[in-house]
């Protein structure tokens, strides 16, 4: 994520010198589809952006004389109408950026790029784009003695194009392939060769696979990749975290996990992850759980995101189960969620240095006074950003730094040593009353006793009467 805004931050700096550019050329000759702008005497901006133009033009003639060998240089297509990327002039300079962001790209001839070899950023964004058109051919450097060279390409955004796939080669001749934003394109299914393409980029530290509809990462995708510290898999199928990512648990800083239709997270989601610095799980709207021990492999995190998941209800107090000892984490977000309670030995809420709780349903109880209170959460909130109470109805509206915990019991959790017991503790009283008690024992016991013999005897007597005999035969005769 980190990364991620440095690119965002050069963006917005390139757009601003391309608009400078492009004011600068009100008083230039209007003519020239392209027109140089010269700042600081070292940036160098050729911009072309917004000028109806169908294919790539020729550079203007002051281009040369203006830069040299050192310069860094922004040339800018944004927003023509180019369906083929030909053939580029050379252009001076060290480290040279290219926007061909918003036009109609169908095509780009092989060595495209051979004259600019010092080319370090190239943006094909929003174009129409296949997996076919890009060809490890497009990036060849300069041909010599039979082979073509390597081009310094750093970062390649290939975002909101066609993309279903990438050839096994694509990156044959960019080996210092650092940043790589897939996003927005239909991939759906990362296949053998895309999955060989990213290996083959070795220097990969950022991967941009959000919004492409895939909903798994092979096991091997990340085979090879030392050097990745950065990965977006938002707005994607994924029900799980992917098992993949855990190959790359020693060098994972940045996982961001938005808006996939994941249920829970538990002590399966982040395993391996131990050198993840910053985490973000957000707009997840079936999300409902985070269960025990979810957090516990992730030893170096620093900042957690877990907001505007609208279902989220319940985070377990073990979540972070086996960290509490070596707390290392400074920011944690749960702001936008369902949540009305958290347990008090969730996480030593003193330790932080910034927590947001704003957006959820808040039960204003013995326990979130204890958080807010007695644990200083309250000194961590952002200004602006105190989260409301939602019940109960007294105190519903008010801020949760407003609650006390005076109507909360107060238990003593100190403990009196335990007395061995004597003879001098006896008292009369005690001596009596065990006395009484062990007669009317006994006195029952005869009782039941007596009562027993007597029904025994009883029955005994009235089953034991003789049986008497009668000799039929004699009886026979009496009858004749």
């Amino acid at each position: 994520m980190y990364l991620l805004r440095n690119t965002f931050r050069v963006s917005v700096i390139l757009s601003v010198l391309v608009y400078a550019a492009h004011a600068q050329s009100d008083s230039n000759d209007r003519k020239s589809p392209c027109d140089v702008f010269l700042q600081d005497g070292n940036n160098l901006t050729l911009n072309c952006s917004r000028r109806d133009i169908e294919s790539v033009p020729k550079w203007p003639e002051n281009l040369q004389s203006l830069g040299d060998k050192e310069s860094r240089v922004l040339i800018t297509f944004f927003n023509n109408s180019i369906t083929n990327v030909t053939h580029l002039a050379p252009v001076p300079g060290n480290r040279i950026a290219i926007s061909f962001k918003g036009n109609k790209i169908v095509e780009i001839e092989d060595d495209a790029f051979r004259n600019i070899a010092r080319m370090v950023y190239l943006d094909l964004s929003n174009n129409y784009i296949s997996g076919e058109v890009l060809r490890s051919e497009i990036f060849q450097g300069p041909y010599s003695n039979g082979i073509y060279s390597d081009i310094a390409l750093e970062t390649l955004n290939l975002g909101f194009n066609e993309i279903h796939s990438l050839d096994k080669y694509l990156f044959e001749h960019t080996p210092n392939l650092t940043r790589l934003y897939l996003n927005n394109n239909p991939i759906e299914i990362l296949d053998h060769v895309t999955v060989s393409a990213l290996s083959s980029a070795i220097k990969l530290e950022v991967l941009d696979l959000s919004k492409t509809d895939i909903d798994s990462i092979p096991l091997d995708a990340f085979k090879g990749l030392l050097n990745l510290r950065q990965i977006d898999l938002s707005g994607n199928l994924f029900l799980n975290v992917p098992e993949s990512l855990s190959l790359l648990g020693n060098t994972l800083q940045y996982l961001t996990f938005n808006n996939n239709p994941l249920v829970e997270l538990n002590d399966d989601s982040f395993i391996g992850l131990t050198s993840l610095l910053e985490l973000e799980v957000g707009e997840n709207q079936y999300l409902e759980e985070v269960k025990r021990s979810t957090f516990s492999p992730l030893k170096n995190l620093r900042v957690l995101h877990l907001s505007h998941n609208k279902n989220l209800r319940y985070i377990s107090h073990n979540a972070f189960r086996g960290l509490k000892d070596r707390w290392a984490l400074k920011e944690v977000y749960l702001d936008d969620n369902n949540l009305s309670e958290l347990s008090t030995d969730l996480m030593p809420w003193n330790k932080l240095e910034v927590l947001g709780m704003t957006g959820n349903n808040w039960l204003c109880n013995c326990d979130l006074a204890n958080i807010v209170t007695k644990q200083e959460a309250s000194t961590k909130f952002r200004p602006g950003k105190v989260p409301f109470c939602a019940a109960p109805m007294r105190l519903n509206g008010a801020y949760i730094t407003n609650i006390t915990i005076s109507f909360c019991p107060t238990f003593d959790t100190t403990f009196a040593p335990k007395k061995q017991f004597s003879i001098t503790d006896l008292r009369p009283k005690h001596v009596l009353w065990s006395i009484l008690g062990v007669s009317a024992v006994v006195g029952i016991g005869m009782i039941c006793g007596i009562i027993v013999n007597a029904a025994k005897a009883f029955y005994k007597k009235k089953i034991s009467q003789p049986i008497r005999y009668v000799n039929i035969n004699n009886s026979e005769s009496s009858f004749a």
